[in-house]
């Protein structure tokens, strides 16, 4: 079994080093896949210094973007578990092994849960997380424990039958939603909630753009057929 971690990055230069060192530390058979969405500081340098095979983008198009351009680079070069983990060091990668665990015992789709515990976690995240986990729950007709947490592991065949759409943050959300739609196998694992340094994410802004997936999912999905 062919196992990659993916690793979405921008502006990360104070946390890259330590994150790559983390997850060859943990797994070190797996290969690393740094995508650096349009930095303007040394991530992609330092990414490829340590050894990681880096996708850079001319410009910041956003986390799903960089999933996407990983996942058609992984799905090219024959992997068959794709992990996921942002930069930032919110996702320890220590418990990679625990994820791909969970995906050799059966499950397809295994998504990492703060929200048994968000003490750790900003006001507004807890909003969002809990609003777009019980509407994702809706959608997916599973009961998802968080929604938005990007620390997962995925097999293959998922992303080879996925439409994806989404550019952003909501990309967590659509996965979910779609693997559930094709029947996969889906687990969640309890992560602990950790918030270090800036985040990207907005929101106001990517609330709205959750909401606009919500809206649109289907009907979009009713155009593809």
């Amino acid at each position: 079994m062919r196992i990659c971690v993916i690793i979405p990055a921008y502006n990360a230069g104070e946390t890259i080093n330590e994150a790559l060192e983390r997850v060859r530390k943990t797994n070190n058979n797996a290969d690393i896949i740094v995508v650096d969405d349009g930095s303007n500081d040394d991530t992609a340098e330092k990414a490829k210094a340590f050894g990681a095979v880096v996708l850079t983008h001319p410009r910041n198009f956003g986390k799903g973007a960089a999933l996407k351009t990983a996942f058609e680079y992984c799905l090219k070069n024959g992997y068959d578990v794709f992990v996921t983990l942002d930069a930032d060091l919110q996702h320890p990668p220590e418990m990679i092994n625990d994820f791909i665990a969970k995906i050799e015992s059966g499950y397809d789709l295994v998504v990492g849960n703060r929200l048994y515990n968000t003490d750790g976690m900003p006001f507004e995240r807890k909003i969002s997380n809990a609003c777009s986990t019980f509407i994702v729950s809706l959608m997916s007709g599973i009961k998802v424990e968080d929604s938005q947490c990007g620390y997962r592991a995925i097999k293959r065949w998922i992303l080879e039958r996925a439409t994806l759409l989404s550019k952003k943050y909501e990309i967590e959300s659509e996965l979910i939603v779609e693997a559930a739609r094709m029947g996969a196998k889906i687990a969640f694992i309890k992560i602990p909630t950790i918030y270090r340094g800036k985040s990207y994410f907005h929101p106001i802004v990517d609330t709205l753009r959750f909401l606009w997936f919500v809206l649109t999912y289907f009907p979009k999905r009713w155009f593809l057929k």
